[in-house]
């Protein structure tokens, strides 16, 4: 498993950062915290894809992490960004999520997505947990994929 992590994390530009922060967490949490946090990571992504698609621009902005919302200043800028340079993560046919990667409050998500032209995508999702415990989204990075999926 290790291998496939770092092989991913290789193929993601500038993740040598983002891989500096997993390889610092103090290792997974117990089985059921492990298993908590994965749906939760999921859960906020499926809900800001579905936010998404309703053209809900505040809905989408709240799964933003706080770093996200400062770059962004509003909703409205937010959804404009998302829908002119993340095209498949605003509007797609299919959305299939992999493993989550969790170290302490740092997750990496992958979700393949089909575009509304049948094109596939890859994008790599970071988290951050909140003091509050809430996983919010912190950045996304999409990758156009050759072939179809298995």
């Amino acid at each position: 498993m290790a291998n496939s992590v770092i092989r991913f994390l290789r193929s993601v530009p500038g993740a040598i950062a983002l891989w500096s922060v997993f390889a610092l967490g103090i290792g997974l949490p117990a089985h059921a915290e492990a298993d908590k946090n994965e749906t939760a990571v999921i859960t906020v992504i499926q809900q800001q894809l579905e936010a998404f698609a309703a053209d809900d621009a505040e809905q989408a902005f709240k799964y933003a992490a706080p770093s996200i919302k400062a770059m962004a200043g509003n909703a409205q800028n937010f959804m404009a960004l998302v829908k002119t340079r993340y095209s498949p993560v605003y509007r797609n046919s299919n959305a299939a999520f992999l493993k989550p990667l969790i170290r302490g409050h740092a997750a990496l998500v992958k979700v393949r997505l089909t575009d509304e032209n049948g094109i596939h995508w890859m994008a790599a999702y970071t988290l951050e947990r909140q003091k509050n415990k809430q996983w919010l989204i912190s950045g996304c990075q999409l990758f156009e994929e050759q072939g179809t999926f298995v």
